[in-house]
């Protein structure tokens, strides 16, 4: 028959100091006395016994710096990381808890129902203020999901690394869909959002080609008169955006005026044609295009997608609206002395300038959170959580400029006396309307800085803790409307209890 014998393990906390004593199975201890068997696993493990082990967990498995994970986890024997003990002290039922001698951890730690994980060990194995435990690793240093047992992390200090990654935040402690979550003696320090990205500036609208000049006027009449085929008005300028100019008018001939110049697209009107022996009118130059709207800036805080920060980006701003064409100058009226004659044409209109793109929009930057819940219920108790600074928006980005319109075609020079006669003159095209100035994009909003943050139904308890937000990221510049700095607060969404 195995006989009991029990073995004891000191501590120091504070200001206390004492003996915890374990009552073990003697065919269950393993090395000194005093050091607490953690080579065992699965359901044949022994039941703790929490008389006479003081504040602590009887049975442990036992990490520091210089073990190695392939080793049981006692004290003479400990494991290297906390992640690998934490799936060793899981085997056990009920699950073992994890002692954890100070120094630094740079890994992400996983919690398991039911494992305790406590730091704050001295060399000696001794629990003191005076040394610290710390978790260091990328967003999210540590992690509870789906725990519905009571499952504790004590006496240590959890820092998340900077955001690298555009927009991303960073956060320390993540906790969802679980119950029975106690954070104990923990400083929670989140690192720094990353900055949110520029946006791009708008393009520059393409440039219209201008009018054709208009066509000289002929002699064209009968006997010893020569004879010429009838002057058409210039051709109007063209525009990839489809903002054509109008065409001259053609000329009259003998007794008859020209006629009318072409519309310019966006309706532009032609100049007047001349009467017999009367010069044509210029054609209106085309409306430029208005400008875009600028986009609005993002806001102080963006929103949570369940677990993911979404950062509050600014919008894109609009097109500007493209130039209307040039119309065409109107044609010149024909003359009658002598031999009967065409005036010349009028000119092409210019095309219209096209618009100019928005700018786009930056992006928001990313948050510093100490601990977030989802769907959980938590108590963080005589902690410490001190929030970072938020990522700065991204720059919204320039509207591009409003191409230029084309020049009008000039109307068409004068036959000579021996042709034209006393033929009118054409008149020219009027100018295309330059592109409207593109809308530039809303700066991104500053990534916000919170302590705490709750989403969706969990609720935080606060005992003796303290909140400190740091500072929320500055809001994206722009040129249009900036992005709103990010809030900086204790908390966001929490109700405590």
């Amino acid at each position: 028959m195995m006989q009991p014998r029990s073995g004891c393990v000191g501590y120091t906390w504070g200001m206390r100091t004492g003996l915890f004593c374990v009552l073990v199975l003697a065919a269950c201890a393993s090395g000194n006395s005093g050091t607490v068997d953690a080579t065992g696993g699965g359901t044949d493990a022994s039941t703790p016994v929490d008389s006479g082990c003081g504040d602590l967990p009887c049975f442990a498995i036992h990490v520091a710096r210089d073990g190695v994970d392939t080793a049981p986890g006692t004290q003479q024997a400990p494991m290297k990381t906390i992640s690998a003990a934490i799936v060793k002290a899981a085997t056990f039922t009920p699950p073992y808890a994890v002692f954890v001698k100070s120094g630094v951890y740079p890994e992400p730690v996983v919690m398991k129902s039911g494992v305790e994980v406590l730091g704050g060990f001295d060399d000696a194995w001794m629990r003191s203020a005076a040394v610290t435990t710390e978790i260091t690793a990328p967003s999210p240093a540590v992690t509870f999901d789906a725990i519905q047992i009571a499952t504790a992390l004590d006496g240590v200090k959890i820092k998340s690394a900077d955001a690298t990654v555009p927009g991303q935040s960073s956060v320390a402690v993540l906790i969802t869909g679980s119950t029975m979550i106690e954070l104990r003696d923990v400083e929670v320090l989140p690192g720094i959002g990353a900055a949110g990205v520029d946006g791009a500036s708008g393009s520059t609208g393409a440039t219209a080609s201008g009018g054709s000049v208009g066509i000289k006027g002929c002699e064209d009449s009968s006997g010893l008169c020569g004879g010429c085929s009838r002057p058409l008005g210039g051709g109007g300028g063209t525009s990839s955006c489809g903002r054509f100019g109008g065409a001259g008018g053609a000329a009259g001939h003998g007794d008859n005026g020209g006629t009318v110049g072409g519309p310019g697209a966006g309706g532009t009107a032609g100049g007047a044609p001349g009467g017999q022996a009367g010069a044509g009118s210029p054609g209106a130059p085309g409306a430029p295009g208005g400008p875009g709207a600028s986009g609005a800036g993002g806001v102080e805080a963006g929103m949570f997608m369940g677990v993911t920060y979404m950062p509050s980006s600014g919008l894109d701003g609009a097109g500007g609206a493209d130039g209307n064409g040039g119309g065409g100058g109107g044609g010149g009226g024909g003359g009658n002395d002598d031999c009967d004659s065409y005036g010349s044409s009028g000119g092409g209109g210019g095309g219209g300038g096209c618009a100019g793109t928005g700018g786009l929009a930056g992006t928001g930057g990313g948050g510093s959170f100490g601990v977030v819940a989802v769907d959980s219920i938590v108590i963080v108790k005589s902690s410490t959580v001190t929030a970072s600074r938020g990522g700065a928006g991204g720059r919204g980005g320039s509207g591009g400029g409003g191409g230029s319109g084309g020049a009008g075609g000039a109307g068409g020079p004068y036959g000579g006396g021996s042709e034209q006669d006393d033929g009118g003159n054409g008149a020219p095209g009027g100018a295309g309307g330059t592109g409207g100035t593109g809308g530039h994009g809303g700066g991104g909003g500053g990534g916000p800085s919170a302590a705490v943050v709750c989403v969706g139904t969990a609720t935080i308890g606060i005992p003796q803790t303290t909140l400190t937000p740091g500072t929320g990221g500055t809001g994206g510049p722009s040129q249009g409307m900036a992005g709103a700095d990010g809030v900086a607060t204790r908390a966001i969404g929490c109700s405590f209890f």
